[in-house]
């Protein structure tokens, strides 16, 4: 199993040729207990199988299963559909690379509605955070404000419809979108065309 954090977000993945196999990962807390699912169906794999783990607490340590339903992929030639189960993989998540917050725009060069993400640590039971996100331009001047209150743990998307605050329409340049929850700040240059 390999571990990485793209976008701050911890991401689990399986190693070897899986392709157009169905997977589902699960997660357990390492003191012991019932292993839940983090993905939300079983999904085809189509290249690498990875799970991201917006609710993995920084810090914290799991155990990993990948549950694994097709043929393996080889040049052996085809193989009766059989079922596997990987793990359990002990995990520590690094508070170093785990960020408490995350933010993401995409399309990103783009114009037009964009797509926002926003994530904070914990698990979804966990109480809310209180948060801001809002554009900005290169000097520092507030341009609109996307959302002020609670924000739920894990990911919460919002869309951007590219408007300031008056309804004008951004014209093309670099933008700062500032994303602060429980005091911790994330950051990206949004770049509109």
């Amino acid at each position: 199993m390999i571990l990485r954090y793209p976008r701050g977000v911890p991401q689990v993945s399986i190693t070897g040729n899986w392709t157009n196999s169905t997977y589902t990962v699960l997660r357990a807390p390492a003191r012991g207990g019932a292993f839940e699912p983090i993905t939300e169906n079983s999904i085809l794999c189509l290249g690498a199988c990875y799970a991201d783990d917006p609710t993995a607490a920084p810090g914290e340590t799991y155990r990993y299963r990948f549950e694994i339903t097709g043929a393996p992929n080889d040049s052996s030639g085809p193989a009766p559909e059989s079922r596997w189960s990987f793990g359990p993989y002990l995990v520590t998540i690094s508070p170093a690379l785990a960020k408490p917050v995350g933010v993401f725009a995409f399309p990103n060069p783009g114009r037009g509605a964009t797509s926002i993400q926003l994530h904070v640590a914990g698990a979804p039971t966990d109480r809310a955070a209180q948060g801001e996100a809002g554009i900005y331009d290169l000097t520092g001047r507030r341009v609109r404000l996307l959302h002020r209150g609670p924000v739920a743990r894990g990911l919460t998307t919002l869309h951007w419809d590219g408007r300031d605050e008056r309804g004008d329409l951004l014209r093309g340049g670099v933008y700062m979108l500032r994303f602060t929850a429980d005091g911790h700040p994330a950051n990206v240059l949004i770049v509109r065309r």
